[in-house]
């Protein structure tokens, strides 16, 4: 595989940061000139805006986004109300383009739960591994949507928050 220039947002802290520990030649932010594009954690509905301009521009390449979503887009499982929405939101536009545009362009929704937490949790690097396996896929081949977290009950750790609180 030739060796492709990764551009992910907020990659200075937390996932972003330990995905751009794992490739070469990586910029923060989004660069037209990248092979992959990783929207990482935009506030509010902004990641779903970001989603929509790159994937104007890249619909008819074979380029890869990957959005880092989050488990919280199911219903009834976040009181974080505007992030589960906007995660929700995020979600729902790439299962859009996905699959009813003329696309080209490959779209990988990764989410996680917890990540990197007091409460039973993934780690950074347990996302990063599933991110690039993803990427490293032969371009035939689209992994539309990947959710993972910690085997957990989530009943039992909405429990451990509330202590918390």
């Amino acid at each position: 595989m030739s060796i492709m220039k990764i551009a992910i947002t907020n990659s200075n802290r937390g996932l972003g940061k330990e995905l751009s520990t794992r490739f070469d030649n990586v910029v923060d932010g989004f660069s037209e000139e990248c092979d992959v594009f990783i929207n990482n954690r935009h506030g509010s509905f902004n990641q779903t805006e970001l989603l929509m301009e790159v994937f104007e521009k890249w619909k008819y390449t074979d380029k890869t986004i990957v959005n880092i979503g989050s488990r919280s887009k199911y219903p009834n499982i976040s009181k974080g109300y505007l992030y589960s929405t906007s995660k929700a939101a995020l979600n729902h536009l790439s299962n859009s383009l996905r699959l009813i545009s003329d696309k080209k362009c490959r779209i990988i929704d990764i989410n996680p739960g917890l990540l990197e937490s007091d409460l039973p949790s993934l780690s950074y690097k347990e996302i990063a591994d599933i991110v690039v396996w993803c990427i490293e896929q032969p371009k035939h081949i689209e992994i539309g949507e990947i959710s993972v977290w910690h085997n957990t009950p989530y009943k039992l750790i909405s429990q451990m928050k509330d202590k918390i609180k």
